[in-house]
């Protein structure tokens, strides 16, 4: 384990677990020259063995690694009442990874190789969320709101992007053209606030919608 920090740091800490020794450090020094105090492990085991469970922070983790992988410490750590917010990060995105990712309790799910700003904005908004709690009614009140403004067409849609279905498969089964699932995806999207599929799945949970 090593720990990073920039002079007068205070973005918040950040918990760094990957097992690509190049990849890890070289985010780390990122993280660190913004601001971030940063533990980083190699593994795992590594970080549970050197993990206090009374940290506040946000684990930044990548999905597959030899052995434990990153799901499995996601499901350990709630398993264990830990809610830090995790950050995935993964080298092989998809729908049904995200929607996985989110069911367990996920923040955000990150596609290597991930731009600078947009690892950072994951974090700020991680370590945010963390601060004010995992569900907070107000939030889960702004997005039921904003659920009841979609159609029923669209509302068909979501509930099948968070079952993790692709466009070409919603298309398939409500006898549409897939330009036209696309068009109706981006509109709800839109009216959700979601930047991705792991906004709309976050906000499925977070604010309990049906």
């Amino acid at each position: 384990m090593m720990t990073l920090t920039k002079k007068n740091q205070s973005n918040g800490s950040v918990f760094l677990v990957d097992d690509d020794a190049s990849f890890r450090k070289s985010t780390a020094r990122l993280l660190a020259l913004s601001g971030f105090a940063v533990q980083e492990f190699a593994s795992v085991g590594e970080f549970l063995i050197g993990f206090p469970r009374e940290s506040k922070g946000c684990l930044l983790l990548d999905i597959r690694m030899p052995g434990s992988d990153g799901m499995d410490l996601l499901k350990h750590l709630r398993s264990q009442g830990v809610e830090l917010p995790v950050v995935f990060l993964t080298g092989h995105g998809d729908v049904p990874t995200a929607v996985r990712a989110m069911r367990e309790g996920a923040f955000d799910l990150l596609t290597k190789p991930v731009e600078k700003e947009t690892l950072i904005n994951a974090l700020e908004n991680a370590l945010s969320h963390g601060l004010e709690g995992r569900r907070s009614e107000a939030l889960s009140g702004k997005l039921k709101e904003r659920f009841e403004t979609l159609s029923p067409f669209e509302k068909e849609i979501y509930r099948m992007v968070v079952e993790g279905l692709p466009n070409k498969a919603i298309a398939a089964q409500m006898g549409n053209a897939e330009r036209t699932v696309k068009l109706h995806r981006s509109n709800l999207s839109q009216k959700m606030g979601a930047q991705c599929v792991a906004d709309l799945v976050r906000f499925h949970f977070e604010g309990d919608l049906r």
